[in-house]
């Protein structure tokens, strides 16, 4: 009988560990929170920054769900590009491993403008972001298969970047 070497225990062992590993479903990770700046004061009349905050909507292509100069309130609701997703929006990752994987799909995201009259050349600007995706888990079809099959489909909040809030109050403050 042959003495097992130091090598193929260690093999032996790498071989057990990538086949546990490889049974590990794959992970969705959460994004971390992190603080940005939504509110500020904009040294202009509210007049001036309302229409300078309609504008913007404007010339962003953004869609005006609600709005109501009497309470300050603009709102939006829209589905965001890949692209803007990626500059607006923290979804986390998707992981993919051995059994599957993990894809983040349907990026969407609404927003409100709150506009609240401080003197007659001051107003505060107040950005509210509500982001959001799905999270797709798709597993192997079997075990030599390259096709997926979808397992959970579930909604998830995303964090804000700060990119849209610092974009709206820099260009109210610039206009």
């Amino acid at each position: 009988m042959k003495r097992r070497t130091g090598a193929s225990i260690s093999l032996l062992s790498s071989l057990v560990f990538l086949l546990l590993a490889g049974c590990a479903a794959p992970e969705y990770v959460k994004p971390e929170a992190r603080p940005i700046i939504k509110e500020s004061v904009i040294h202009k009349s509210y007049d001036t920054v309302w229409q300078n905050t309609v504008e913007w909507f404007a010339t962003h292509n953004t869609p005006i769900k609600n709005i109501d100069k009497t309470s300050g309130l603009i709102s939006t609701e829209y589905s965001l590009s890949l692209e803007d997703a990626a500059l607006y929006m923290n979804c986390g990752s998707g992981e993919s491993n051995f059994n599957g994987k993990v894809e983040l799909v349907n990026h969407t995201g609404n927003f409100n403008v709150l506009l609240k009259k401080i003197d007659d050349h001051s107003t505060r600007v107040s950005i509210n972001a509500f982001f959001g995706c799905t999270v797709n888990r798709y597993r192997y079809e079997n075990v030599l298969s390259t096709d997926y099959v979808l397992e959970s489909s579930t909604r998830t909040s995303c964090s804000s970047t700060g990119n849209l809030e610092k974009s709206i109050l820099e260009y109210l403050a610039g206009r």
